[in-house]
C-alpha cells in the first residue's frame, strides 16, 4: 500500500533535521536532461537526536514544515516564462487546478493570497515567470499538447489537467521521463510517494502528482457526517469508532438503514426525502475499491502486479449492490440530474440541503460548496471492508491535476529547478492555508474533527491501474455493477478479461521502451 505523502507524518524525520540538511537525495538514477552539475551541494553535520527532536518540537509545526529546505540553491533563468497548461473547464473544480496556479494580485483570502505569494517568491528567486495557458476542457488540453510536440514546438512547460486524461495521453509519446530531469527530486515531501513506488517502471515516470497540484488533496474522498442530524435521530457519536479502527461498511450500515423522512409523503423514495446514507452512484462508489483494500496493482519487487481481481472482489460487488438497493435509509439515483446537471452531485446537494446523515464526497466540497451549511458537520474516512482490514484507505478522484513534462523543453534543468522550487512552496505555505486555515479552522471547528481530517488525508493512495485507465482499463467497473444492481462479477469480468489485461500491459511497455 502507497500511501499519499503531503502530510506532517512523512516531513517529520526531514523537520527533523531541517536545521542540519544533509546530503541531498537523488530523485531516480540514470540519465540526466542536463548535463550541468547541480549548482550547490549541502553540507553534513552531527547533532543529538534527542536535542534536535527537543528544538524542532519547540517550533510551531508552520514554521519547521517552512524549515524543509528543498536544495536547489539560486539561479538567473532571465525573465523565463514557465507555463503551464491547465483546464479551465469544469464546474465546481476551479478550487486546485487553473485558478490556484496563477492568482495575478493578492485578494485577502488565504489561499489565493499564498498562492500569490508562492510565484512571487518563485519568480523573485530565479528570476521567472508562472503563467498559464488556459484550455476550456480536457480534450482540447490533449489536443494542444500532442499538436506543439508533434510539430516539435517549445510551447509549454508543464502539463497539469485531469490525471486520466494525462495518463492517457502518454502513450502518444508527449511526455518526458521525470526521472531525467534535473533537480526534481521524488523524495521530497511535496512529491507523492507513489511517484516512485508504483508510476515509475524501468526507471521511468510520465506521469507525477506534486504538492503544486493541490487538486491532489482537495479531491480526496471522504464522508461528510451532519453532527444535528445525527442528533436528532439519536446516532453515537462515531469518532470513537473510526478512532478505534472499527469504522467498518457493517458498521456503516447498521447506523443508517433505517433512518428515512418521506419529506412529500409520496410513499417512494426520491431526491426530497432525507436519508442516513446518500452516495452517488459514480466515482463515489468507485472509491470504494480502495477502501476495502483492493487495489488495481502494487508493487511486486521492482515491477507491478495486477491484483484487481482478487478472492473478495465478488463479495464487495455483492455487498455494496445490496447496501445500495436495499435498505431504506441509503440511497442513490442513477438519473440525477441537479446541480449542473449531473449525476455526480447527488450526494454533495443534499448534504448541503441537510437531508443526510452521511454522504459520500470531495474534501473540496467542505470550501466550494459547505460554506453556508448552517449545521455543524464532520469529515471521517471511507469505510474498511471488515475489521480484519488494517488501515483506512481513500484515493484522489480522477479530476485532479497530474504534472507532466513535454519532451520539447529547451533547457530541462531549468523547468525542472522551477517545478521543483512550485512543489516546495506549495507544500510549505498553499498546502497548509487551505488544509490548516480554510477547513481546518474556517469550517471543521473542533480538534477532533481536525484529528479525523488528518486520518483522511494521510490515508490516500494512487494506483497506476487507475491513473493509466484511459477508460480501457477496470477502474470504474464498480460503480457500472453497482449502478445495475449486477452481482455476477465473474462472468462480467470474464468479458473483458482480456481486453483489460492488454491495455495495461501495452501502457507497461511504453515504459520499457522509452529511450532517455
Amino acid at each position: 500500500m502507497v500511501f499519499f505523502t503531503f502530510n506532517l507524518r512523512r516531513a517529520a524525520a526531514l523537520i527533523l533535521a531541517a536545521a542540519l540538511l544533509v546530503t541531498a537525495f537523488t530523485a531516480c538514477s540514470g540519465g540526466s536532461r542536463s548535463d550541468s552539475a547541480l549548482s550547490t551541494t549541502a553540507g553534513t553535520a552531527e547533532a543529538d537526536t534527542t536535542e534536535t527532536a527537543a528544538e524542532t518540537e519547540a517550533l510551531d509545526p508552520l514554521e519547521a514544515r517552512a524549515l524543509v529546505s528543498d536544495e536547489l540553491g539560486e539561479y538567473d533563468f532571465g525573465g523565463y516564462n514557465f507555463r503551464c497548461v491547465v483546464d479551465q473547464g469544469g464546474s465546481g473544480l476551479e478550487v486546485g487546478r487553473g485558478r490556484l496556479l496563477v492568482i495575478e494580485e493578492a485578494t485577502g483570502d488565504v489561499i489565493d493570497d499564498a498562492v500569490y505569494a508562492r510565484n512571487r517568491d518563485i519568480s523573485e528567486r530565479f528570476n521567472c515567470t508562472v503563467s498559464i495557458v488556459k484550455e476550456d476542457n480536457n480534450a482540447n488540453c490533449t489536443s494542444f499538447m500532442r499538436n506543439s510536440v508533434s510539430a516539435g514546438e517549445d510551447a509549454f512547460d508543464l502539463g497539469s489537467m485531469h490525471v486520466i486524461q494525462l495518463g492517457s495521453c502518454a502513450a502518444s509519446g508527449t511526455f518526458t521521463n521525470w526521472c531525467d530531469v534535473e533537480n526534481v527530486d521524488f523524495e521530497k515531501p511535496w512529491w507523492a510517494e507513489s511517484n516512485r513506488e508504483v508510476l515509475t517502471i524501468n526507471n521511468v515516470c510520465f506521469l507525477a502528482i506534486g504538492a503544486f497540484g493541490l487538486s491532489a488533496m482537495t479531491q480526496t474522498y471522504c464522508i461528510y457526517y451532519n453532527k444535528v442530524m445525527a442528533a436528532n435521530y439519536g446516532v453515537e457519536d462515531v469518532y470513537p469508532i473510526v478512532r478505534a479502527g472499527d469504522w467498518t461498511l457493517d458498521r456503516i450500515i447498521g447506523i443508517t438503514k433505517d433512518i428515512y423522512t418521506d419529506v412529500n409523503g409520496d410513499g417512494k423514495k426520491d431526491d426530497g426525502d432525507i436519508y442516513g446514507y446518500i452516495s452517488n452512484c459514480q466515482s463515489n462508489i468507485n472509491a470504494y475499491l480502495w477502501s476495502f483494500d483492493n487495489p488495481i496493482f502494487v508493487k511486486d519487487g521492482d515491477s507491478l502486479k495486477f491484483v484487481f481481481n482478487s478472492e473478495k472482489l465478488p463479495s464487495i460487488v455483492e455487498r455494496l449492490c445490496d447496501t445500495f438497493n436495499n435498505y431504506q435509509g441509503i440511497y442513490t439515483n442513477p438519473n440525477y440530474v441537479g446541480t449542473n446537471n449531473s449525476v455526480h452531485y447527488l450526494g454533495r446537494d443534499l448534504f448541503k440541503r441537510s437531508q443526510a446523515v452521511f454522504s459520500n464526497g470531495l474534501l473540496s466540497y467542505s470550501l466550494l460548496n459547505f460554506r453556508e451549511l448552517q449545521d455543524e458537520y464532520g469529515i471521517i474516512p471511507y469505510p474498511k471492508w471488515d475489521d480484519a482490514q488494517e488501515n483506512y484507505i481513500t484515493m484522489s478522484d480522477g479530476n485532479h491535476m497530474g504534472l507532466c513534462m513535454p519532451v520539447t523543453i529547451q533547457d530541462f534543468k531549468r523547468s525542472g529547478t522551477i517545478i521543483e522550487g512550485l512543489c516546495a512552496e506549495s507544500w510549505k505555505y498553499v498546502y497548509p492555508a487551505y488544509y490548516d486555515v480554510a477547513l481546518k479552522v474556517k469550517l471543521v471547528r473542533d480538534e477532533e474533527s481536525v484529528e479525523m481530517l488528518d486520518m483522511v488525508v494521510n490515508s490516500c493512495v494512487y494506483d497506476f491501474g487507475y491513473l493509466y485507465d484511459g477508460w480501457k482499463g477496470c477502474s470504474f467497473f464498480l460503480q457500472t455493477l453497482v449502478k445495475d444492481n449486477n452481482t455476477n462479477f465473474e462472468s462480467f469480468w470474464a468479458s473483458r478479461e482480456s481486453a483489460v489485461l492488454a491495455h495495461y500491459e501495452q501502457t507497461m511497455q511504453l515504459f520499457r521502451d522509452y529511450k532517455s
